[in-house]
């Protein structure tokens, strides 16, 4: 059964699997970026012959270039717990890391490239498929000043009179299907993987429309020959149409809170049909390194080609978001970083809403809290590159087990932009808090 990539009802119904919230208590470790700083730029590769770096994001190559010090990494940790066993083992990963780093920038090989900050200079965007039906929402949008949207498809469902609406569209290759190589052949400046493929995800209700291309065996089989021949050929025909386009990952859901670096064995023999499933794959993007590694995508490997990872998360505090998103930055800092023969790459959080709100108006305050300490966060980071809230109304949005914390409503309201194409309270918050005016 081919996926569908028409997206109406994006998330699980409160049966659905559990997404369970990073571990509380993990932080970036200071003395990682204390040993990262005293490595010169210029003994990295990557730098060119005036210390410029040629990292590569959601807006491709950095207008300037800022090093991590240890002082700006401690002070973004400083009301955060230090975990000393995530601290020394990525401190050993590291220390062992720098004799080939250093060997490599040598001969001038390396793939690894300077340790560069993206704190400040993130893409803060909008994922949606309200817009899909509403013009006023497109010019709304457009105002809000907002730097990309993208609706689970390869192109925009309909013409807007506002022009931004192409220029700021991220087209998404949703699944394993028969027009992907249609669909890759495309201008974009950036191009978005498979939808939460480590995600059972059917229909919430009877007609609606599949949620996780983790529904289907060919995509959710992280080590099949299938999947990595798809990724092959979707990546190639992208880099021959755009060559100085931005490969964005597969999209995880990631409900076991490993940023998708457990197990996966067992992942490779899941029917994925009703009555015989995984409900998710707790390594699949691990699984999925591997597997398309050993692939030419033109003059690098098919995992070396991507720019930027992405990862989806629904938490109901923002403390918990900050956790979540460090334990991404802790599980891939070889790759966020350059280290061990990866492609330096960055970080992309494509979903993220606060579970349990039930009104955009938000009478209490609280999502806009929520906004306000998680866009703080992600603006600091020198590894998330960029972020989109995920917005969608109570007809669209069914809520779901969250760490075993029972919803209170069976639906729920994160939507910016309203059916009638206006900003609702927290999407004006939400947009004054990218374009820095709060």
């Amino acid at each position: 059964m081919a996926p569908c990539p028409n997206r109406t009802n994006r998330l699980p119904a409160a049966q659905s699997p559990v997404r369970v919230p990073a571990a509380q208590g993990r932080a970036r470790p200071p003395t990682l970026a204390l040993l990262l700083a005293s490595i010169p730029a210029c003994a990295v590769a990557g730098a060119d012959s005036v210390g410029n770096s040629t990292a590569v994001g959601l807006r491709g190559s950095l207008p300037t270039v800022t090093t991590a010090t240890a002082a700006e990494t401690q002070s973004a940790n400083s009301d955060m717990p230090l975990s000393s066993s995530d601290s020394n083992s990525n401190l050993a990963a590291l220390s062992n890391s720098t004799l080939s780093l250093a060997s490599a920038a040598a001969d001038g090989q390396a793939r690894a490239q300077s340790v560069t900050s993206w704190a400040n200079l993130g893409a803060c965007g909008i994922a949606t498929n309200i817009l899909d039906f509403t013009d006023q929402g497109m010019r709304t949008f457009c105002h809000m000043g907002l730097d990309f949207w993208w609706n689970w498809n390869s192109v925009p469902k309909r013409s807007y009179s506002s022009p931004c609406y192409s220029n700021t569209h991220v087209p998404m290759i949703w699944g394993i299907g028969g027009l992907n190589a249609q669909q890759a052949a495309t201008h974009a400046s950036r191009l978005m993987g498979y939808n939460e493929p480590d995600l059972y995800g059917p229909p919430a209700y009877p007609g609606g429309d599949y949620l996780s291309s983790g529904s289907f065996a060919p995509t959710f089989q992280c080590g099949a020959d299938a999947i990595a021949r798809d990724w092959q050929n979707i990546v190639t025909i992208y880099k021959r149409t755009n060559p100085n386009g931005v490969v964005v990952s597969p999209a995880m859901a990631d409900p076991s809170g490993s940023a998708s670096s457990g197990a996966y064995e067992a992942c490779n023999h899941a029917a994925q049909v009703p009555g015989n499933y995984m409900a998710y794959c707790p390594g699949w993007l691990k699984c999925f390194k591997e597997n398309v590694k050993r692939l030419q995508c033109g003059d690098t490997n098919c995992w070396d080609v991507i720019d930027v990872i992405q990862f989806h998360a629904y938490v109901y505090t923002p403390e918990d978001l900050i956790n979540a998103v460090m334990k991404w930055e802790d599980t891939w800092f070889e790759d966020l970083f350059g280290l061990n023969g990866n492609s330096k790459k960055s970080l992309w959080l494509t979903e993220f809403a606060r579970a349990g709100a039930v009104d955009s108006t938000d009478p209490d305050g609280k999502t806009r809290e929520f906004m306000s300490k998680a866009v703080k966060y992600l603006k600091a980071s020198p590894h998330i590159s960029g972020w989109s809230w995920f917005s969608q109304d109570v007809s669209t949005f069914a809520s779901f087990v969250i760490g075993g914390v029972v919803p209170e409503s069976s639906r729920w309201s994160s939507e910016l932009i309203n059916q009638q194409g206006r900003a609702t309270v927290i999407g004006e918050h939400y947009a004054s808090l990218c374009r820095g005016d709060i």
